[in-house]
């Protein structure tokens, strides 16, 4: 299992969503996924479809911050959470 609080696990990763998301197709898949997930709507009013597009837009959020921070960043996030859950 990926520790996101360990920065050889953090690099590895991160290789491998760049090498798959962070090419042209790949940021046609990110595209696709922030229209599923209602990456920029937020007019829905039904309390439960909020909830929903809201577990969507945190698995994509994880996701790009995978590939646009920088590993040390991810260990420091990921450790900050640990600490406070």
């Amino acid at each position: 299992m990926i520790d996101l609080t360990r920065i050889e696990d953090v690099k590895a990763l991160q290789s491998n969503l760049r090498a798959s998301l962070g090419t042209p197709a790949g940021k046609e898949v990110i595209k696709f996924l922030e229209e599923i997930c209602g990456w920029y709507d937020f007019s829905e009013m039904n309390p439960d479809v909020i909830l929903i597009k809201h577990g969507k837009r945190a698995v994509l959020s994880t996701l790009k911050t995978l590939l646009e921070q920088h590993a040390d960043t991810v260990v420091e996030v990921a450790r900050m959470n640990n600490e406070t859950s």
